[in-house]
């Protein structure tokens, strides 16, 4: 990367993260939903908008409204419990699936009724549905401590990526995944590990063993490290292989030196339901 788009991506970064702040620590949660929603509308526009340049028909209008749904019904299950039941889930996944056959029944010309589906129901599961672990993350245990679990990901998991970018310029000799991403290299990648675990042992040091609401030990601090690095990269290798498929570069370019939304959430959206996980799994509350 030149020097010029390295200063672009860093100012762009640094506007991101200050807006990350500013929304989980100062906007009330119901200010959260609308940005919430207007991020997983851009993914969503971003992914379906990547389809049929691979040749892939779908239903972005109904994949979009769905997904956004979908959202909504998560948001509102966590914050206002007295009113939105779990089945809201299940049932609007359902309404997803039975609109998409529905809509088919009109369509004389469509030859490939199958790919049509499948992409719809993809651009839902792959932006709306797994973003839909931030808001998980954000009340599960307390929207006090859910804006400190959320930065926690976001920093563990790019100064991942930083470290991979950094370390694979200077000494990537060994490509990753070439067919997907030839830019990767296993020097990157193993220079990101390094990154996560050392931000991640550094955050359990800093907060004395606290990570938003919950308790994190040193050794759980270094298996988040090393996961949520993981599931970061697999997260970036899926877009490319996406974007491979659209032959794209980016997936948009209104953010300056990094592209569009799904280039920037890429390595979290699968990164958010593996912390959501683990915590509901093997962390617990502070006393």
């Amino acid at each position: 990367m030149k020097v010029p788009a390295l200063i672009q991506r860093t100012v762009s970064g640094v506007l991101i993260i200050a807006a990350l702040l500013g929304v989980l620590f100062w906007l009330p949660p119901i200010g959260m939903l609308p940005i919430l929603l207007a991020v997983a509308a851009l993914a969503s526009f971003e992914f379906f908008k990547l389809l049929p340049a691979a040749n892939i028909p779908r239903y972005p209008w109904i994949g979009t409204l769905c997904g956004l749904l979908f959202l909504v019904g998560v948001w509102f299950e966590y914050t206002r419990p007295d009113m939105v039941r779990p089945v809201i889930e299940p049932a609007l996944l359902f309404a997803l699936v039975t609109t998409i056959l529905i809509r088919q029944f009109p369509q004389k010309e469509n030859p490939r009724p199958l790919e049509t589906m499948a992409g719809t129901i993809m651009g839902v599961l792959y932006a709306p549905f797994l973003l839909s672990f931030f808001p998980r993350l954000m009340f599960q245990w307390g929207s006090a401590g859910g804006g400190w679990l959320i930065l926690y990901l976001v920093f563990v998991v790019k100064m991942s990526d930083v470290g991979a970018y950094f370390v694979g310029c200077s000494l990537g000799r060994h490509k990753l995944c070439p067919r997907i991403s030839p830019k990767k290299t296993w020097e990157g990648f193993f220079g990101g590990l390094v990154f996560a675990l050392t931000t991640s042992v550094f955050w359990w040091k800093l907060a004395h063993g606290h990570v938003g609401a919950l308790a994190i030990t040193l050794p759980h601090a270094l298996a988040l490290g090393l996961l949520l690095a993981l599931m970061g990269v697999l997260g970036d290798l899926a877009e490319s292989i996406l974007k491979r498929a659209a032959n794209v570069k980016d997936s948009a370019s209104y953010i300056q030196g990094m592209g569009g939304i799904l280039d920037v959430l890429d390595s979290l959206l699968l990164a958010a339901p593996t912390l959501y996980v683990y915590a509901l799994l093997f962390l617990k509350p502070t006393s």
